[in-house]
């Protein structure tokens, strides 16, 4: 054999070496090429995925501000209409004083707190600032005033009150 020969067969090999090395590194680089697009498209599945979660936690997270914002307007203005309906209540009862059937409705409160009041002691009977009375006996009080008797009537009335709001 010569060294052509040598050569020529050497540089076939080392041809055919290369060429198998570079179809294997085609091969594989393809396969890098497709489980690298695989692992991007999961993470780009996840991402997608939390982000629709955070964006419906924010979602939820917002109508709950909202409602609770409402609820609190309409508790807010509840609150004023009560505040006005006692108010307005309370003036009218003040108004009794000058009723003259103001004095028989002050001396029946007076009689019962005598009678729940009893004692050896006796029962003090003093005028409430706004009308009505306030009766002592030791430690024991009783509110008649009208203020008083204003908010325990509309107490009594919870339940038609609550109506006024559905």
């Amino acid at each position: 054999m010569t060294l052509e020969a040598v050569e020529v067969a050497a540089l076939a090999g080392a041809s055919s070496s290369a060429e198998a090395i570079r179809q294997a590194a085609r091969a594989r680089a393809g396969e890098i090429v497709t489980a690298a697009r695989a692992e991007a498209a999961e993470l780009i599945a996840r991402r997608r995925a939390a982000a629709e979660r955070a964006a419906q936690m924010h979602e939820r997270e917002r109508l709950a501000a909202a409602r609770s914002a409402a609820r609190a307007r309409v508790l807010h203005a509840q609150h004023e209409v009560l505040g006005e309906v006692t108010a307005g209540a309370r003036a009218a009862a003040r108004r009794l004083a000058d009723d003259p059937r103001y004095a028989p409705l002050r001396e029946r409160f007076a009689a019962e707190a005598r009678v729940r009041l009893a004692g050896p002691a006796g029962v003090e009977i003093i005028a409430a600032a706004h009308g009505g009375l306030i009766a002592r006996a030791g430690s024991r009080q009783l509110d008649y005033s009208l203020d008083a008797q204003v908010d325990r009537c509309l107490r009594a009335m919870a339940g038609e009150l609550e109506r006024l709001w559905s």
